[in-house]
């Protein structure tokens, strides 16, 4: 790291931060193609289809389960790793973000259909954070902060409703 330019070096935990992301989202596409990642997908959409092809729906649940916790422990520990420390709050508040990030990502890519949802929901994240971050710059409190969640989460929502709506009056 040392012999890095200096110019490079303030954004050294970004570009950190995005190959682990990186990394992250290539591996789950990858196990999202294979006969267990299908079933998987099919157990959220509807798991009678599971249970026909002979497989047993919790188990398959489950293993979603652990993926899903595998990256919630990676994410907490990346966090503390940079913050050098941990705190028992420091979690407070990160099932919003990650709703948030869920909902904004694949309802605003969802007439996209050349970007996969894992990257929808990488973009969904990176873009409600940078609302958290201009209302931090103008001066907000963070009661304000859930105020401004709370308006993201609708406007997406009433977005994404008039637009099925629109097709739906098309078709």
């Amino acid at each position: 790291l040392a012999s890095l330019p200096q110019s490079i070096s303030p954004y050294m935990i970004v570009i950190i931060l995005f190959a682990i992301i990186l990394v992250c989202k290539i591996l789950l596409d990858l196990y999202l193609k294979t006969r267990s990642g299908f079933l998987l997908r099919a157990v959220g959409d509807n798991d009678v289809i599971v249970t026909s092809l002979a497989k047993d729906k919790g188990m398959v649940k489950i293993v979603g389960l652990a993926i899903a916790n595998g990256f919630a422990a990676l994410a907490g520990c990346i966090y503390c790793q940079h913050k050098s420390g941990f705190e028992i709050s420091m979690g407070t508040g990160t099932m919003v973000i990650g709703l948030a990030s869920v909902i904004m990502g694949t309802q605003l890519f969802s007439h996209m259909t050349f970007i996969k949802a894992t990257t929808a929901v990488i973009i969904g994240s990176i873009l409600y954070k940078a609302c958290i971050s201009i209302a931090i710059s103008l001066g907000l409190e963070a009661f304000d902060l859930k105020l401004i969640t709370a308006i993201l989460f609708l406007v997406i929502l009433v977005i994404s409703n008039t637009s099925k709506r629109k097709v739906k009056n098309h078709a």
